[in-house]
């Protein structure tokens, strides 16, 4: 079973928006702590409402084809995976991918792709939830310095679609993956305490 993505931390950039929009930055910025609080505590509920509560702020705020406005989409597509709301989380997570400002946030993208990989994986829609799982593999790893840790998720997420399909050769070659990934985080950080 593939694992929980964690919400996307926002980072407003407040002082390159518009100051004459009428929602205010310190309520957007508010509602995003709570929201992040909330899933945080796995009250997915009020977390799912709070980034209800965002999206027409940003949209106001950033513009609805903002990276702002994408970054709460996908916290949302993330708690409604986190909900078991598989159908609702694929759409959000399309609406992610759909996002022009998606284009030019590759990490993102890429966590959009393992998530909706995710919601159809849940659904059994293997075939479907595949060759996501590879774009988000290739696209983290494509990166100058992917994050080891969104890396490792899909190595871990695509081993699981193997062992499910009975592919148990490909399964152990992304272990193996995850695994060298981990030791070297670990010893990295061994090394930079």
């Amino acid at each position: 079973m593939p694992k929980n993505i964690r919400p996307w931390l926002l980072v407003l950039a407040l002082t390159l928006a518009d100051p004459a929009r009428a929602a205010d930055p310190r309520h957007i910025q508010a509602l995003n702590d709570e929201a992040l609080s909330l899933h945080a505590a796995g009250d997915y509920e009020q977390a799912a409402q709070r980034y209800r509560e965002l999206l027409p702020l940003l949209d106001e705020h950033f513009g609805p084809d903002s990276l702002e406005a994408a970054r709460i989409r996908a916290s949302l597509a993330d708690t409604q995976l986190a909900r078991k709301q598989f159908k609702d989380a694929e759409a959000s997570y399309r609406d992610v991918l759909a996002a022009p400002a998606t284009d030019q946030a590759p990490l993102l993208r890429a966590d959009a792709l393992n998530g909706l990989a995710s919601a159809l994986y849940m659904r059994r829609q293997y075939g479907k939830a595949e060759p996501l799982y590879q774009q988000a593999r290739e696209l983290l790893e494509a990166q100058p310095s992917p994050p080891p840790e969104r890396l490792a998720l899909v190595l871990d997420n695509l081993s699981s679609l193997y062992r499910t399909l009975r592919r148990d050769a490909q399964a152990q070659r992304y272990d193996e993956q995850a695994r060298k990934l981990r030791r070297q985080q670990n010893s990295a950080a061994k090394d930079h305490p």
